[in-house]
């Protein structure tokens, strides 16, 4: 007896979510469909502060002040780092930098931090307080963003837009470890999340390494007050402010030049704790935004249940198989849509590896993230 409503239970609950999860994809393929790029022109062009929280980056710093310097941008626009307590040669290349490029370049050096503030989000506004610009460009030290970056985030700044969310993803060639190739698939989903979310005014998620604002709309919500202890969502937890007045004043940007590249986690430690590390924040989101997600991740804790009960019940594998198969074609119809946006055709290849991990990984990492504890520089 106890047997059969575990069974019945759990293939109840699985069919429940498992409509939820449907019912967000058919709304995520038709806000899709809806999104465009911005044809904001204005005279005379807004000044733009790019900034760039940067610690120990020695490594690739160079490559990424290289890009950021050769913008094609005709308006007035300035770059400030912050070296955030750099201990490697992080601050010998900012001062050669800056020395290179004194009109343009701006280093500030932090050299404390109050105890419990997120590092980042304090060097963020530490730089925004500092700089003089009107539209605020946000990328990583490890990053690389094109010539017309600048160019083409401003055009998307049409009246009403306070907040653009650009998009990031991992390059990958013949030679990428299997490893890059599947954080590349599940980063392009992020992304095409984001962008349906936004489209529907429900900001989902946004990635901080391609992100811009308006200053003015940043001091009117007191930047990150309320949120600066937390140590990560130093940007989707911002656009959770505006979206609670205005979620219609921000947007995602799909124009191929504003793509910005970044590095995939080259170890399995690596991406477990910056997976940890995303997942922590998500109970700080606005009650909306928790009640879609948490429905998402109740589908996927389901499959993991039913996936243990299976090799005991002929029912529940009927249940386990139809569910796998239904989402696996929900996504492909999601993700084919997304690539052909973002440009990632290639990554169609490694779509159903993906899927076969979604469900126990996501698992995993929220839980962990949410009750345990993640390393970060």
């Amino acid at each position: 007896m106890a047997w059969t409503i575990i069974t019945w239970t759990s293939i109840g609950l699985l069919a429940l979510f498992g409509l939820f999860y449907l019912w967000l994809e058919v709304r995520f393929y038709i806000a899709l469909g809806k999104v465009r790029e911005g044809t904001a022109d204005v005279e005379p062009r807004p000044k733009v502060s790019i900034l760039i929280a940067a610690k120990d980056e020695g490594a690739g710093i160079r490559a990424t002040l290289d890009s950021v310097l050769a913008q094609d941008y005709s308006g007035d626009w300035e770059i400030w780092v912050a070296d955030d307590r750099s201990t490697d040669e992080t601050p010998q290349i900012l001062a050669e930098y800056a020395q290179k490029h004194p009109e343009k370049l701006h280093v500030l050096t932090i050299k404390e931090i109050p105890e419990g503030v997120s590092p980042k989000k304090n060097a963020i506004s530490k730089m925004i307080e500092a700089c003089s610009g009107e539209i605020l460009c946000l990328t990583d030290a490890d990053c690389i963003v094109q010539p017309s970056w600048v160019t083409g985030i401003v055009r998307e700044f049409e009246p009403g837009i306070e907040l653009v969310a650009g998009h990031s993803y991992i390059p990958t060639s013949k030679k990428s470890p299997i490893i890059i190739c599947m954080q590349a698939v599940e980063t392009l989903i992020y992304r095409v999340a984001g962008t349906a979310g936004l489209a529907m005014h429900l900001p989902l998620t946004s990635t901080g390494n391609n992100l811009a604002y308006r200053k003015s709309f940043f001091n009117s919500v007191n930047g990150f007050e309320n949120v600066i202890k937390i140590q990560s969502g130093d940007d989707d937890l911002l656009m959770q402010k505006l979206a609670t007045d205005r979620p219609e004043a921000m947007r995602y940007c799909i124009t191929p030049n504003t793509f910005v590249t970044t590095n995939g986690k080259e170890t399995l430690k690596e991406l477990w704790e910056q997976r940890k590390r995303w997942a922590s924040k998500t109970i700080y989101y606005s009650p909306k935004i928790v009640f879609v997600l948490s429905m998402v991740f109740l589908f996927l804790t389901m499959q993991c249940v039913t996936y243990i009960l299976a090799p005991f019940s002929f029912e529940v594998l009927l249940a386990v198989i139809i569910a796998f198969a239904l989402k696996c074609a929900g996504d492909m119809i999601l993700i084919v849509r997304g690539l052909k946006i973002f440009r990632q055709e290639h990554l169609l290849k490694w779509c159903i590896p993906v899927e076969i991990l979604h469900a126990p990984f996501t698992v995993l990492a929220v839980l962990f993230g949410l009750f345990g504890r993640f390393k970060w520089k």
